[in-house]
């Protein structure tokens, strides 16, 4: 991999997989405006990608500004970035533009973003969620027009934890990351390397095979930058032209150093051993190789590793003996689950595993490892979210031990967190195809939960998709709310609650009100059940919740969610706790209190919902969020919003509040003068909401439209409109948006 001047076509080199892969995902990316973060180690070509990836993208001819963020002090990051205005500070003689400013429709890439001061974080944040900024000293708001591409070397998400870098920065920037392979990791490309920058010499270099073989062999630790300073340096300073290894052993490290690297990964590699402690791993490990080395001979085992052949027998026999206490303590981990006191539960699951660590894994110990990571893995998932890494990593090692232990069943309930993950990160189609698979192992096996819980991953699928009729049949397929008794005791998801939400939810955009309320109160009756287990009153509660956001029924919001929030702080639920935030913020604007409602919106998403990639909700918060910059004021802003929102939705076909959120476009086109623009949007979330039979949608921008008709002068047209949309409405149990389109008919046929 190398770089380029400026205006020149940038050269990556090599054919490895690594690199083919990596230039595959290139292309894919590219072409689109989303944050991209390039992480790889010093040295590898971070910066080169970042170039292609603005070569090939629809603006190659746009600017291409980069920030080392590490490379300038810290009070002079914020004024790169921003700029500022005159007298913005002590020494600003003048204006001064920013790379935010500069950049235009380009590439803004933040090298090293890492190193980013903390006090800086949270402006670059807003940057880039609004798509605006301010200068320093200034109160002009400036549009954000360009692609933000940061690198690193470093591990965010250790610095995340650390409290060094802001969780939702990373993951704002991580929409797409791009692992950059070390050297190391494509050997295969280092000859052509070697040629390329050997061409870029003025004394011509020829490498022998034997220098060949040993320049690859060579661990690279400073990557694909140490390699041209080493071609560099033998151009520089060889004596001869033709470089053999010995020429080569005069420039490079010794070999008691390369020594080092060899025992430096042998080191990282026992670090990078399952379980806690890395020092009984790797024990139990010698003494298992010893022992299979000598045929299960222990004293020639203990020989081989230099200790007593009674040593080696109590370390066994240790082991043993930790089982009972480890049944002990899965046991009541279990119980502590079924007391929602799931932060207490991974304590003891977490001490049980542990006693696990260096026991020889004969059938017993494989399921009780099973055991241990199926429990951890469901308390991180009703806690964090189904994207939560630590609930990921459990799972995935149960499902590699479910392969050899578990039945048809077990393996089944374990894919169901495929799907889940698929949802959340909207990847709509391969959610779809995964819970037709589950409904698939469903059938073949006959079990009851497997079956129900397919029926309620493809209706999830379908609501987010926009086909309502579907979500209906399926759930009425399902026969979940005919025997809901069935799935009380089920911890891992709430089916009933689920199925609830779902049906109320579909009901509702199928204008079919009077029976969504229906579904409200029954959610609403079942999250104050003392009698039924915690997280699923949680479920319960956002379900209500939701509705009564969409009947803008104000007097049951509040209360909903003050209980949601007390319930998910209580619990630990962070996930529903973010999603209880942003259902706070549609209370709160309901309230008028528009400074709170958005600082509730923004922190419920981005801190709780949309880590680790999701996007489940993205549309409704944006949704809501536009509905609250236009009552504020802020048409500009919300524009932008939405834009993003949509592009959003477009390019993971999520249509379940796709037409709302063409209402909030218009309306915003409206609030800025534009009445042409804001018309054509009107009509296109009209159609959009017949295509996919959205009633209140189609009643919401039928009246906006009406509005806007009437007041340039073609109330008839307005009239026909409203008339039409309204008549094939059941009125009974209506939402306010019903009632206000009939209460504008009813003014407009009177003033005809």
């Amino acid at each position: 991999m190398s770089g380029c001047d400026d205006n020149q076509s940038i050269n990556v080199i090599g054919s490895s997989p690594a690199l083919n892969e990596l230039l595959r995902l290139v292309d894919r990316v590219a072409p689109s405006q989303q944050n991209i973060l390039i992480c790889g180690p010093t040295g590898c070509g971070k910066e080169v990608i970042a170039q292609l990836i603005h070569q090939r993208s629809k603006n190659p001819s746009a600017p291409f500004i980069d920030l080392n963020c590490g490379a300038i002090p810290e009070y002079l990051v914020e004024a790169e970035l921003f700029g500022h205005i005159k007298g913005a500070f002590t020494g600003a003689s003048g204006d001064r533009r920013g790379h935010l400013e500069m950049v235009s429709n380009g590439t803004l890439f933040l090298d090293e973003i890492g190193e980013m001061p903390l006090s800086v974080q949270p402006k670059l944040l807003r940057v880039l969620e609004t798509r605006t900024f301010r200068p320093i000293g200034s109160s002009e708001v400036r549009q954000f027009k360009g692609r933000v591409v940061a690198a690193t070397h470093r591990n965010l998400l250790t610095q995340v934890k650390s409290g060094v870098f802001r969780e939702d920065l990373y993951y704002r920037l991580g929409v797409i990351t791009l692992d950059i392979p070390a050297l190391s990791q494509r050997r295969e490309d280092i000859p052509a390397l070697i040629e390329y920058f050997a061409s870029l010499q003025t004394h011509p270099l020829v490498f022998n095979a034997h220098a060949m073989s040993h320049l690859q062999q060579y661990p690279w630790p400073g990557n694909v930058r140490e390699l041209r300073n080493l071609v560099d340096r033998l151009a520089a300073l060889s004596d001869t032209h033709l470089i053999t290894r010995e020429v080569l052993d005069t420039f490079m490290p010794t070999a008691q150093l390369e020594m080092k690297f060899s025992s430096d990964l042998l080191a990282d590699a026992m670090l990078a051993l399952p379980g806690g402690d890395k020092l009984v791993v790797v024990e139990q490990l010698l003494i298992e190789r010893a022992l299979q080395r000598t045929t299960g001979n222990k004293t020639a085992a203990a020989q081989l590793l230099g200790i007593s052949r009674k040593s080696v027998e109590r370390r066994i026999q240790g082991r043993r003996d930790k089982r009972p206490l480890a049944r002990q303590y899965l046991q009541e981990g279990i119980r502590l689950m079924q007391c929602a006191a799931y932060p207490a539960a991974i304590a003891d699951l977490q001490k049980g595993l542990h006693l696990l660590v260096g026991i020889t894994l004969d059938e017993e110990v494989r399921q009780l490892y099973y055991s241990f990571y199926r429990q951890l893995s469901l308390c991180y998932q009703i806690l964090q979210g189904w994207l939560s890494q630590d609930a990921l990593k459990y799972h995935n090692d149960a499902i590699s031990l479910g392969k050899k232990i578990g039945d048809e069943s077990e393996l089944a309930g374990l894919f169901f967190w495929r799907w889940s993950a698929k949802l959340m990160v909207l990847d709509l189609p391969q959610a779809r195809a995964l819970a037709q698979e589950l409904l698939q192992r469903g059938q073949s096996e006959k079990t009851v939960l497997i079956w129900s819980e397919a029926y309620i991953a493809l209706a999830s699928v379908l609501f987010w998709l926009g086909d309502n009729q579907e979500v209906l049949a399926c759930l009425l397929r399902s026969k979940l709310l005919s025997t809901p008794s069935e799935y009380a005791d089920q911890q891992s998801i709430d089916l009933v609650g689920m199925a609830l939400t779902l049906e109320g939810l579909a009901l509702f955009q199928l204008g079919k009100f009077k029976r969504a309320k229906e579904r409200a109160r029954q959610l609403e009756l079942r999250a104050a059940d003392e009698n039924i287990m915690a997280f699923h009153r949680v479920i319960s509660l956002v379900g209500a919740a939701w509705l009564a956001c969409l009947f803008e029924d104000s007097d049951s919001l509040g209360p909903l969610t003050r209980a949601l929030e007390t319930q998910t702080q209580h619990y630990g639920f962070t996930f529903y706790q973010g999603l209880g935030k942003v259902l706070k913020g549609c209370y709160l604007l309901m309230q008028q209190d528009y400074v709170q409602a958005e600082q509730c919106m923004i922190d419920g998403y981005d801190a709780n919902l949309s880590g680790q990639g999701g996007k489940l909700f993205h549309s409704f918060q944006a949704w809501k969020r536009g509905e609250l910059l236009l009552l504020s004021g802020d048409p500009q802003q919300c524009d932008a919003l939405i834009a993003q929102a949509l592009d959003v939705a477009f390019k993971h076909q999520e249509r379940a509040y796709l037409s709302e959120l063409i209402v909030i476009k218009a309306r915003a086109r409206w609030a800025l003068d534009d009445l042409i623009g804001a018309e054509h949007d009107f009509r296109s979330a009209i159609a959009t909401a017949q295509t996919l039979g959205i009633v209140p949608a189609q009643i919401v921008a039928t009246h906006e439209l009406a509005n806007l008709l009437a007041q340039t002068q073609r109330k008839p047209e307005a009239i026909t409109l409203l008339s039409r949309v309204l008549k094939s409405v059941d009125p009974r149990g209506g939402p306010p948006s019903l009632r206000r389109a009939t209460q504008l008919l009813s003014e407009l046929e009177q003033r005809a």
